[in-house]
C-alpha cells in the first residue's frame, strides 16, 4: 500500500511539473505589444529582372515572412494593389517621382456580428500565421509610374494595424447541423440504440469541421485594435533602358 501512495504522489508531482512547464511556455509565447508581435515581421521587395524598357510590364513582389507570433491585420491592409500604397519610386538625384495614378487603400468596410446576444462592430480580418510567409504581387508598376530612362530606387512603408481578437461567421449550414446534433442526443427511442446516435453524431460533426475549413473568413472586432507599427522594406534599385 506505500508503495501504491508513493507512486501516485510521483505521478501527481510529474503532472504538475508538466503542467508548470506548459504554462510557462505559453505566457513566453504571448506578445506583449505590437512592437514585440511585429518585431519579426520581415518585408522584401522583389522584381523578377534588374533592367526594363519604357515598354516592358515591371512586376513587383512583396513577400511578407512572419516572425515567431501569429498576426491578425486587416485584410486591405496586405492586400492587392492596395498594400503598394505607400511605396516610393525616387530617381538616381533622390528626387521622389509622382505616380501618374495612385494606388488607392480601400477604408475597411464594417459589419455587425454577433457575439455573446451583443453586436460588435468588425472587419475582415486576416491571421498571418507564425514562420510562414505570405506573397502579395503587383502586376505591373508602370500602370501607375510613367518612368523614363534612368536607374530608380524603389522602397515600400507600411503602417500594419494588429487586433486581439477574432471571430467567424457562423455559417447557416452549420447552425442547422448542431440543431441537428441537439435533436438527435434528445431522442429517447428504444429502437434508436446509443452507438447509432454517437456514430449520427459524428458523421454532422465532420460536416461542420469540413464547413468551418471551407469558410475561413474572419473578422477583428475594432476595439479589439492593439496599436499600429511602421514596416519599411529593402530598397531594390530597377533601370529603364
Amino acid at each position: 500500500m506505500r508503495t501504491f501512495k508513493n507512486l501516485g504522489m510521483f505521478y501527481l508531482f510529474l503532472i504538475f511539473s508538466m503542467v508548470g512547464c506548459m504554462a510557462g511556455f505559453q505566457t513566453q509565447s504571448m506578445p506583449r505589444n505590437v512592437t514585440t508581435a511585429t518585431s519579426g515581421v520581415i518585408f522584401s521587395l522583389s522584381t523578377p529582372k534588374d533592367a526594363y524598357t519604357s515598354k516592358d510590364t515591371i512586376p513587383l513582389e512583396l513577400s511578407i515572412q512572419n516572425g515567431k507570433f501569429n498576426l491578425l491585420v486587416p485584410v486591405v491592409n496586405i492586400a492587392a494593389p492596395s498594400v503598394f500604397a505607400q511605396l516610393s519610386v525616387t530617381d538616381s538625384d533622390g528626387n521622389v517621382v509622382d505616380p501618374k495614378r495612385s494606388i488607392i487603400a480601400p477604408s475597411s468596410e464594417e459589419i455587425f456580428m454577433e457575439k455573446d446576444g451583443k453586436s460588435v462592430q468588425c472587419i475582415q480580418g486576416l491571421e498571418l500565421k507564425a514562420a510562414t510567409t505570405q506573397v502579395v504581387p503587383l502586376e505591373d508598376l508602370q500602370k501607375y509610374y510613367q518612368l523614363e530612362k534612368g536607374s530608380y530606387t524603389l522602397t515600400l512603408t507600411i503602417e500594419l494595424p494588429v487586433y486581439r481578437d477574432f471571430l467567424k461567421k457562423r455559417q447557416p449550414e452549420v447552425i442547422e447541423l448542431e440543431e441537428e446534433i441537439k435533436r438527435i442526443q434528445k431522442v429517447a427511442d428504444a429502437h434508436v440504440s446509443a452507438a447509432g446516435k454517437r456514430s449520427a453524431v459524428n458523421d454532422l460533426q465532420q460536416q461542420i469541421e469540413f464547413l468551418e475549413k471551407k469558410h475561413k473568413d474572419i473578422y477583428l472586432p475594432v476595439k479589439s485594435l492593439l496599436g499600429k507599427a511602421m514596416l519599411t522594406s529593402n530598397n531594390i534599385i530597377i533601370t529603364i533602358e
